[in-house]
């Protein structure tokens, strides 16, 4: 049989993230105290940003926007005249003498990210695992939710965190402490070593300090493995440590949510911003006739930036409130009842019912906090999964674990429980949960095993 080779044509659809887009993405990721680090340094780079009582008004922008698009110069006349050519380089000597703030741990990743040549899947990929990682440097989203949330494969969001597993600071990107620890070994090229085979195997006795019964079941020497004890105990529980020892930075919530009579007022916290517009004094040497070429297209280069930017954080406030609206309506039990009492929330409901697809939500939700009546809260905590009661009742993920801390507070310290006695006391009212769903929740609390709180 001939083998043939012909040429044929393919139409696929494909969607390239512009730079407007990827800031808009990322700017609508940030909590309210990154948001406000990152305005302040766009106001010191962008001459023609003002923090100022009047800020520019959505209407305007998008005025402006589309009259620099259709007409330049009717958009260099809308300007008058103001600052001089001497004075900005005044403000950009300024600005370029700055010293700029050391960079959270999720910058720090995404720099070391965009350091690989990735396609723009594998990249919102990992830019959604970075987002997903908290500020011990732990990931906190499983590898199905993320390939969930971006309509992904899980081979290809488990290739993306392999990558991040091996940036720096070592461990970071662990789902937990035994990973964490692996992930430094690894690095330091100590795979197979006796540390290694301690740490992947006898976790709890390490927890323990038993050197003895380590060595052996080890049959290794008590000396080699109590110089592996001490080898371990030099590794970084929490490789995101050194980050926020950098800045000590307090929690501030994106949202409050207070009671007014019978309903409940979400409120969007824009006090710590700065309220921006475009400074009328910079504008006005667009229309100078002796403005030099090079310093009005870097103008207008600068205006469009500043433009594009407010207009990005206005979107991300109405796209947070509505967020937060839906939550309000949705969890209207929790706000009513006592804490804890949760329905089982979905991003996909909230993304359908404000017209957005997941990942948006799952922005909006990321890294964020809301005040309520009943306290502060980080927002993923209204979103889990749910449970079947044998009534036919449905409790959510959150519900339950609520119910778990409450066991654990009020048990006997002589005699704590154990996950399965956990489990077994959540059937007996009608809770039916698997052992491993417990110890799963429980660590997500962070309670030791039984056997490590007994006293």
């Amino acid at each position: 049989m001939a083998i043939k080779m012909k040429l044929t044509q393919k139409m696929a659809q494909k969607m390239a993230l512009t730079p407007q887009m990827r800031q808009a993405l990322h700017i609508l990721q940030l909590p309210l105290l990154e948001l406000k680090t990152h305005l302040k340094q766009q106001m010191e780079e962008n001459p023609l940003l003002e923090d100022t009582i009047d800020s520019t008004s959505n209407e305007e922008v998008d005025r402006l926007i589309e009259l620099s698009a259709k007409d330049q110069q009717g958009f260099e006349d809308y300007f008058n005249p103001g600052y001089s050519q001497e004075e900005i380089r005044e403000k950009q000597d300024y600005r370029e003498s700055l010293i700029t703030r050391p960079p959270t741990l999720q910058e720090d990743l995404l720099g070391q990210l965009r350091l690989h040549l990735l396609s723009e899947m594998d990249y919102k990929i990992g830019e959604s695992i970075i987002g997903n990682i908290d500020e011990n440097g732990y990931l906190q989203a499983s590898i199905d939710e993320v390939a969930a949330t971006l309509k992904a494969t899980s081979q290809d969001v488990g290739k993306a965190l392999s990558l991040i597993q091996t940036f720096d600071p070592p461990g970071v990107g662990a789902r937990n402490l035994k990973e964490c620890l692996l992930i430094q070994l690894r690095a330091k090229g100590k795979q197979g070593s006796l540390a290694y085979q301690i740490v992947e195997n006898y976790l709890v006795d390490l927890a323990k300090n038993k050197a003895e019964s380590i060595a052996r079941h080890l049959k290794a020497p008590l000396r080699s493995v109590k110089e592996s004890l001490k080898e371990i105990s030099a590794l970084e529980p929490k490789p995101g440590r050194p980050f926020g020892q950098i800045e000590n930075r307090h929690i501030l919530p994106d949202i409050i949510i207070e009671k007014i009579k019978d309903r409940y007022e979400v409120i969007i916290n824009e006090q710590e911003l700065p309220r921006l517009r475009i400074s009328p004094q910079y504008k006005s040497l667009l229309n100078q006739k002796d403005t030099p070429k090079d310093t009005k297209r870097y103008l207008k280069e600068r205006l469009s930036s500043a433009l594009w930017l407010i207009k990005t954080v206005g979107q991300r406030q109405q796209t947070i409130r509505r967020v937060a609206e839906c939550i309000v309506q949705l969890q209207r039990e929790f706000f009513e009842e006592e804490k804890g009492y949760l329905k089982p929330l979905t991003l996909k409901e909230v993304a359908d019912m404000i017209g957005r697809n997941e990942s948006t939500v799952s922005r909006v939700v990321n890294n964020k906090y809301i005040r309520t009546p009943h306290g502060l809260f980080k927002l993923k905590y209204f979103f889990s999964g749910s449970f079947k009661t044998t009534r036919g009742e449905t409790i959510s993920a959150e519900a339950i674990k609520t119910r778990i801390s409450a066991l654990i507070d009020h048990e006997d310290p002589r005699h704590p429980l154990s996950d399965t006695k956990i489990a077994k006391h959540l059937s007996a009212h009608g809770i039916n949960v698997a052992r491993r769903t417990i110890a799963k929740y429980r660590e997500k609390l962070k309670i030791l095993p039984s056997h490590l709180r007994k006293k």
